[in-house]
Parts: structure tokens; sequence; C-alpha cells
């Protein structure tokens, strides 16, 4: 969404309390204008009223923001919804708990009638009910999760870390990087079934952890957190057959974990960032979910957590978690190479961007 003559809203969630993986210095969720002219950020407003906003969703609308607290249950996990205004900023105006440990994703449905939540800790996923105002009417319904991974570290048990509609509006997509899998569950009313209907496979111990569809549904993109690589699938009938595994990192780079994935808006490229060798990955993706490597671009600070895209598909914005900074970036419209702008932008510990 435009504002004014110049700028373009982002909204951008950050780590407020340290954990033994975080040094937090988040102020919560910020909401910034984007001069393109200046190629710098202005900020507009913050929200302070939640602890650990690490990851967000927003309505179609751009009204209605929602923001899941990444803490343990006993600790006070939860899903918080809030008002967004262009001028004033933010109104928290709901809670729900979490109904487990550490959520860390959140998603609207298509037609924004539920609210998806993935608890990474507890590997549980929960719906919740929307009312028309978009509020969150009641408490979730759970969908429990069970296994393991070959990982004793990081895969004693499921930990779903992202929860996101299927593009056939007929039920979810979780990525579960405790068991190596990647579920569809459907949706039975208002819940979910209690056991998925399509599962695939990952490598042992590649832990994926979120995925991109395509437009139509027919492809699929799966970035593994350890495997450090993207499988990609195509739709054939109800099931998807793999069709590329591809590595995000050059050869020689330091040890890695893969974070976010994104897919341009045009669908002609595809891109992973790479915490470690701090790297955005691209990749041009053929007409039948092929995946050719097009380069690497250093993202200007350490680890980042989390990029987005803007929807006319100019911009790209890095969240660099640990160097608590935002880096802005111009995609070339023919060949997707990421071009630096402007200087890296201080924000403590950012972990998720939207565009509103």
């Amino acid at each position: 969404m435009a504002v004014e003559d110049r700028g373009i809203l982002v909204v951008v969630g950050s780590y407020t309390e340290s954990m033994p993986h975080v040094a937090a210095k988040g102020v919560g969720i910020s909401l910034l204008r984007l001069d393109p002219d200046r190629q710098t950020f202005v900020p507009v407003a913050t929200c302070d009223k939640l602890r650990n906003p690490s990851y967000l969703a927003l309505s179609d609308d751009c009204k209605r923001l929602y923001a899941v607290e990444e803490l343990a249950e006993a600790e006070g996990a939860a899903v918080a919804a809030l008002d967004l205004d262009p001028q004033s900023g933010f109104r928290v105006t709901g809670r729900q708990g979490a109904q487990g440990d550490c959520p860390c994703h959140v998603a609207l449905d298509l037609d924004q009638s539920r609210l998806l939540i993935a608890n990474y800790m507890t590997g549980s996923v929960v719906c919740y009910p929307l009312d028309p105002n978009g509020t969150i009417a009641a408490a979730g319904e759970r969908v429990e999760r069970s296994g393991h991974g070959p990982n004793p570290d990081r895969q004693e048990g499921p930990h779903a870390h992202q929860v996101v509609p299927a593009a056939d509006e007929r039920g979810v997509f979780v990525c579960d990087a405790g068991t190596d899998e990647i579920l569809h569950y459907p949706f039975v009313g208002a819940a979910l079934a209690a056991t998925p209907d399509l599962i695939l496979k990952a490598p042992p111990g590649s832990l994926p952890r979120h995925l991109v569809q395509s437009a139509d549904g027919r492809m699929l993109f799966v970035v593994h957190e350890l495997g450090c690589m993207v499988q990609s699938y195509l739709r054939d009938g109800d099931e998807f057959r793999p069709v590329a595994q591809v590595p995000t990192l050059p050869k020689g780079a330091v040890p890695s974990a893969c974070a976010a994935i994104r897919l341009h808006p045009n669908g002609r490229f595809l891109y992973v960032s790479n915490r470690g060798d701090d790297s955005i990955a691209a990749f041009a993706v053929g007409a039948g979910a092929e995946l050719q490597p097009l380069g690497w671009t250093p993202t200007g600070g350490t680890t980042p957590r989390d990029f987005n895209i803007d929807p006319s598909g100019r911009y790209l914005v890095a969240a660099n978690q640990d160097s608590h900074s935002l880096c802005l970036f111009e995609i070339d419209a023919s060949s997707g190479a990421l071009s630096a702008l402007g200087q890296p932008y201080p924000l403590g510990s950012p972990t998720c961007v939207l565009f509103a």
C-alpha cells in the first residue's frame, strides 16, 4: 500500500527477550515507511505491548495484524490480534493462548476465517476461528504431532516450524523440522483434520523449515534448514512429484542454516536466506518446477532470519537478526539479480518482514 507520495509501509517483528540463541534488542513490532528515493526507512510507530512477536500475518485489507509471542506456554505463549492504522500505528485488541511452547509461525487462511499457528517446541498446530471482524473468536483446535528425527540435538521430537494454507483452499501445509516431513492437513469444518492426507518425506536430518507455493498451486518449494537445500515439487493430481534438489550455498561456503524462502510475485525467481554465509541465494524457476541457481548476494548483516519482497516485485528487504539491521535491495526485473541500496537501517533483532 503506497502511503502519501513517497513510501511503502513495512511491518517488522522482533525479539524483545533474550534466549540461549538470541541476544534480543528489539522493541516489539515496528511500522516503517520505505522511502525508495532516499533508499532508507522512516519510523512511523512501534508496539511494545507484546513479548517476542517473532512472526506476523497481515489481513488482506492490511487493517488487522496477528503476531505470535514466542515464549514457553508457562511464560505466556500466545497469539495476539492488533488493529493497524498507517498513521497512528498499532492497537492490541485481543489474545489467545498458544496451547503449546514457542509459537514460531502464524498465517491466515485464504478466506480470512481461520488463524493458524505452529508451536515449535511442542510440535503442535493450532487453528483458531475468526469472527467477521477478524477477532480471534475462541480457543483454537489443536493438532498434535509425534515422531522424531536422526539429529538428537534438534529432532528429539516434532517441531512444527510453519503452517500455511494450501493454494487449493482445501487445507494447510505444515513443515515439521523435527520429523523431516512436509504434511497436508485438510479442513474439517472450521478446524483441521487430526491426521494428514499427504506426507512428503524430506532427507533425514535436513529439517524442512518453510515452503512457498506457486500462485496456481502446481509447484511447491521447500527450504531445509540444516540440509541447506531447496526441494521443488510438481503437483500431479492429489500428489506432489519431486523435481529438483539444489543447494542454497556456493562451494566453499561456511556452515550455515537456511531460514526464509520467498517466491517473486512474477513466479520466475525464488530466493532463500542463509544464516552463517549471510547471503540470499537466487534461483530461476522453470515451468516444471526446475531450479537454476542464479547467484548469491550478501545480506549486508548477520543472520538473515527473514526477508520479503514488496508486491510490485521491485524491492527486497532483509532482516539481519544478529546485526540488528534491515537492508534494502532492488530486484532486476529481467535477471532477478539483487543490488544493495543505501545503508543498513538499525533495528533491534528483526525476525519477520511484511509489506502493507
